[in-house]
């Protein structure tokens, strides 16, 4: 997700709509409340109340439609308060998203 806007066309994986709230733990923020935008399955959209750094390795957890997911990200773009988070390895979590995306409608 880290890829500027209007390149959905160079994407390596497909994005789909997600709408659901999004809980962020930050280490210079703390708890965060967001609402998610878009996921595939390498990452994450969402809108939050704050601007967290570039680069912040963060824990993400929010609701799919085969069940909950708790995964580490980091921080790869912002613009104000949209993020791009990037999924960190955790296999059982990626197959939960991988499974869930093929759930979702497309976000063209």
């Amino acid at each position: 997700m880290g890829q500027s806007a209007g390149s959905g066309s160079q994407r390596r994986y497909p994005r789909f709509k997600l709408d659901t709230d999004v809980k962020i733990r930050s280490p210079k923020a703390g708890f965060v409340p967001g609402q998610s935008l878009e996921i595939s399955e390498r990452g994450l959209s969402a809108i939050l109340p704050v601007e967290l750094p570039l680069g912040e390795s963060v824990h993400l957890e929010f609701k799919l439609p085969l069940g909950e997911v708790a995964i580490q990200a980091v921080v790869r773009n912002r613009s104000i308060y949209r993020h791009g988070f990037e999924f960190a390895s955790s296999h059982d979590a990626h197959e939960k998203i991988r499974q869930s995306c093929g759930l979702l409608p497309r976000a063209d």
